[in-house]
């Protein structure tokens, strides 16, 4: 059988860095890509133009004889601006048109779009690999003055006479492209690396930014898990930043909401419960005069029944007001009390049902007396009526059950032990839910004494704890405790 599908939950944070960081981290390739373009293009143009000026050099050293004969000289600022000298220097050569060597190295190439025709005197630039070695090449087609003057004496006078047209020169010069590759590698490195060290930083100070932006609705998370289940009061909107203002004004709307109509199931059931109250007690009554005139056996049975029937309802009204009560917080007046002396008072009420059923009940009081707590006598009487009668119900006959009240620290806990089956670990949450009760005993019950001793516990702002009586024990049995904040008398 196939799951169905369920959306796995984003986190917000986690949404918001992802729409941050994706782009960056998507963007960064494109980013290497043009600034490798930019470098080569930097790299480039340096070394293009000091191609342009070698071309400029050369034609500055070519000269024509009287004869009309071409010679180059290079002269030492000439052959340091070509750089000669060195391995990553400047080839050259000049020829004629009929690609004849004037000067230069032979070996440096002829480019495959030179046009004898047309003479062009700009400068051209082109890309030459050969045997995996790339050069990279300038030229230019070079022509000389058109008349060359020689001077010849003749007697006391001068004559000029001039050599015919000279023809043009083509000059090539070739530089290797390592040097500009490793300015192009140098440059990118420069680029490239410092934005490794600063893109996690970015996303680091990205995360820690949004996280702090967050952190008012950690805040706010962490202000609400620690309210009383019973809190439903607004949520303060001034210590919220604006941008979830709304949400938390429509969570202060469904709380309104949500309050009203806990308050009006409550009130329905104190009332339901005050007017259940007369017509059950008439009823029992009834039923008892009714058993005092019984004509024959099958009829006590039946009246008896009722009467059965009726003192379990009435009890179960009376603990549903009693849950009622417990409700009303704020109705609830709160007074220094003795808890080991009321607890011990009322276990004493508990005893001849104890003997009756033949369990052993006792008790067990602090050594100091008294222990005082903030609380509401009849609630936390009632509390303890209510762990005592559970106990009752499920330890068994011979069972034993123990009340208790210590001090540890700045509490004091009111404890009740017994040895009976015990309550699986699954269930020990779900006994305190309303009208819960453990499948398998065979006792009967309404299934509200454990919810009542839970309401009334958090009234008095108390925890309230269950485990194993003898871990060890096969029958462990259960221990409740209910923890007080004791009152120091100032």
């Amino acid at each position: 059988m196939s799951l169905p599908f369920v959306k796995q939950r984003r986190s917000l944070l986690g949404e918001i860095l992802d729409w941050m960081l994706a782009p960056l981290f998507l963007l960064w390739p494109m980013s290497v890509a043009i600034t490798y373009v930019v470098a080569i293009n930097l790299a480039d143009a340096p070394h293009d133009q000091a191609l342009k000026t070698a071309l400029a050099v050369l034609s500055d050293q070519i000269k024509t004889e009287p004869n009309g004969d071409r010679s180059i000289s290079l002269s030492n600022s000439a052959q340091l601006a070509l750089r000669t000298e060195s391995e990553t220097g400047i080839f050259w050569k000049i020829i004629d048109r009929q690609n004849n060597l004037i000067a230069g190295d032979p070996a440096v190439p002829t480019p495959s779009d030179i046009n004898y025709e047309e003479i062009n005197p700009n400068a051209h630039f082109s890309d030459y690999t050969s045997g995996g070695f790339r050069l990279r090449l300038a030229y230019k087609w070079f022509m000389p003055a058109s008349l060359s003057p020689v001077s010849q004496s003749v007697g006391r006078s001068s004559l000029n006479t001039f050599n015919p047209d000279p023809l043009p020169l083509f000059i090539v010069v070739a530089e290797g492209i390592e040097s500009r590759t490793a300015l192009a590698n140098d440059i990118i490195k420069g680029v490239i690396i410092p934005q490794f060290l600063v893109l996690p930083v970015a996303a680091l100070l990205i995360w820690f930014g949004l996280s702090r932006g967050v952190a008012p609705i950690n805040a706010l998370q962490k202000r609400l898990r620690a309210r009383r289940p019973d809190d439903l009061s607004e949520i303060d909107i001034k210590s919220t930043p604006s941008e979830i203002t709304p949400l938390v004004s429509a969570m202060n709307d469904l709380l309104v909401r949500l309050s009203r109509n806990i308050q009006t199931q409550r009130r329905f059931v104190a009332d339901a419960a005050h007017q259940l109250k007369t017509p059950l007690a008439g009823l029992r009554m009834q039923a008892e005069l009714a058993l005092k005139s019984a004509p024959n056996e099958e009829i006590v049975l039946n009246l008896k029944q009722i009467v059965r029937g009726t003192e379990n309802a009435t009890r179960l009204i009376n603990q549903l007001l009693l849950l009622a009560t417990a409700e009303k917080h704020d109705q609830i007046k709160l007074e220094p009390i003795d808890l080991q002396a009321l607890a011990e008072t009322t276990t004493q009420q508990w005893v001849p049902q104890a003997l009756a059923q033949h369990i052993d009940l006792g008790f067990e009081g602090h050594d100091t007396k008294p222990v005082q707590v903030m609380g509401q006598p009849v609630l936390i009487a009632e509390l303890l009526n209510n762990l005592v009668d559970n106990a009752l119900s499920y330890v068994g006959a011979s069972g034993q059950v123990t009340v208790s009240v210590h001090v540890s620290g700045a509490h004091a806990l009111l404890t009740v032990i017994d040895n009976g089956p015990g309550i699986p670990n699954l269930e020990r949450e779900r006994v305190f839910d309303r009208f819960y009760r453990v499948l398998g005993t065979g006792t009967q019950g309404s299934g509200l004494g454990l919810a009542i001793v839970k309401e009334i516990a958090q009234r008095h702002q108390a925890d309230i704890t269950i485990e194993d009586a003898q871990p060890n024990q096969k029958r462990p049995g259960i221990k409740i405790t209910v923890r007080f904040h004791i009152f120091h008398v100032k």
